[in-house]
């Protein structure tokens, strides 16, 4: 069963989520922002809704194929199967992580849900300029046509490590057994024991990896950790005040995918504080990345892009590794994330949350929810576009478009005023903001001091 963000896309798709398990449970659209739950197959039969989605996290069309066919004695009990209703989706694309491409999973929902039973449904959403298409996106499921298969030819899913490492510290076990390579993996008591980090980048450091050396901290870290700190991290100020403060009352931590949008964030909350305040404040940047490939998510760039720009804007960064497969949530991972840095900063800082969103409300609905027990600011939000791209060439950085899903932008392209004029005429979100592509700010061909908005006459101790 899905919660969070899924029954508001269900929602938003014309549809309900089905009703599945006791009568004591909310009401089906109420689930919207509740962690997912276990049910059992007795559970779904009892429900037996009109249409299925076989999306699971962090799975592609292609795996979740073979898991709905693998699953085909089960499946084929249910009217959705029967009746030719049964679907298989990218999870890992539109589903599965919190981003504006949820609004195309959306939309494949829809397509799923009213093809063959309401083509004016249909037939609108597919105009929608963010309309995934059949096998790309998505694809029907028919156990009389498709090649059966059989458990054994599909790569079972390891037990959950996280699940296993709590298992073994509950005992004060020193180590466990990966489920996925069988070898003994030290759990965080046996690194206390140690009472130091050993410099590997293990898995269940809880010393935020800070004897791993610096240069291979993009490559090794496996828990939330700085990947870039200044030499004088006391001092995080932008501007200095008047009156020499260079400690700061307040931490924004800065959500930064290394993209555009999140630099012209940057750059506002710089010019935000000169304008309106002598108070000092501090910036840390937080990256999530996949912990397998150390690829950022959507921006489809390695984590060493995001460090090498940092150092170029002397800003300390943290990176926070997102694994696949294990039951932590994503909230509880970036908390861990957002503890590292007030560990090292301080306890008594105040913390702000900072997001480079323009104008996707549902995103922010979700931050909003989510991380709603720290300050929240977006910076940019409903800003217009010509002002954000003045303010970007004003920086004199150069965009490169890191990853495209329309024909109209591709990859390499520099995004400036030709290119955002070329979207506009073309139907496209101007700035890509609902995933149509995205960028690399390439910050170090430029003076820090310009890239950042740091007037000549601030002193900077940033």
């Amino acid at each position: 069963d899905a919660g969070h963000w899924i029954p508001g896309m269900i929602e938003a798709a014309g549809c309900e989520c089905v009703k599945i398990g006791s009568e004591s449970s909310p009401s089906p659209n109420s689930w919207n922002g509740t962690k997912s739950k276990q049910v059992t197959w007795e559970d779904v039969y009892r429900a037996d809704p009109d249409v299925v989605l076989v999306a699971c996290c962090g799975f592609d069309l292609e795996r979740n194929v073979k898991d709905a066919l693998g699953a085909s004695d089960r499946l084929g009990k249910l009217r959705a199967a029967r009746e030719n209703r049964l679907y298989a989706c990218n999870g890992d694309l539109y589903f599965a992580r919190p981003g504006p491409l949820l609004l195309d999973g959306a939309n494949v929902a829809a397509q799923c849900a009213f093809g063959g039973f309401d083509e004016r449904v249909t037939e609108a959403v597919g105009k929608l300029k963010f309309s995934p298409k059949q096998g790309d996106a998505w694809e029907k499921i028919d156990f009389t046509r498709d090649s059966a298969v059989t458990n054994g030819d599909i790569e079972d899913i390891p037990e959950c490590w996280a699940k296993l490492h709590q298992e073994a510290c509950s005992q004060g076990e020193l180590s466990y057994a990966d489920s996925a390579t069988g070898y003994h993996v030290f759990t965080e008591l046996a690194h206390k024991k140690r009472g130091k980090c050993c410099g590997s980048g293990c898995r269940h450091c809880p010393y935020n990896h800070e004897n791993v050396k610096d240069h291979l901290k993009a490559d090794k870290i496996l828990q939330p950790a700085f990947l870039y700190q200044r030499t004088d991290m006391a001092s995080m100020v932008v501007p200095e005040s008047s009156n020499g403060n260079t400690d700061p009352p307040i931490i924004n931590i800065l959500f930064f995918s290394g993209g555009k949008d999140s630099f012209l964030a940057l750059r506002r909350l710089v010019a935000q504080q000169s304008e309106n305040s002598a108070e000092p404040f501090g910036i840390v940047l937080l990256t999530t990345f996949d912990a397998t490939t150390r690829i950022i998510a959507h921006q489809e760039v390695h984590i060493s892009n995001v460090v090498k720009q940092a150092a170029a804007l002397d800003v300390p960064l943290v990176g926070v590794p997102m694994h696949r497969g294990t039951s932590e949530p994503y909230v509880d991972r970036v908390r861990r994330g957002i503890d590292v840095i007030a560990s090292t900063v301080g306890k008594d800082k105040g913390i702000v949350l900072a997001f480079g969103d323009l104008h996707l409300s549902h995103i922010k609905e979700w931050r909003d929810d989510a991380l709603g027990g720290y300050p929240l600011e977006y910076p940019c939000w409903k800003r217009p576009y010509t002002t954000l791209l003045d303010d970007l060439e004003a920086s004199g950085v150069k965009c490169i478009v890191s990853a495209s899903t329309t024909d109209v932008v591709k990859e390499g392209d520099v995004f400036g005023r030709e290119l955002y004029e070329l979207a506009l005429a073309n139907g496209v979100d101007a700035f890509g903001e609902e995933g149509e592509f995205h960028t690399l700010a390439q910050v170090w061909e430029v003076d820090r001091r310009q890239a950042l908005g740091l007037t000549t006459t601030e002193k900077d101790s940033y």
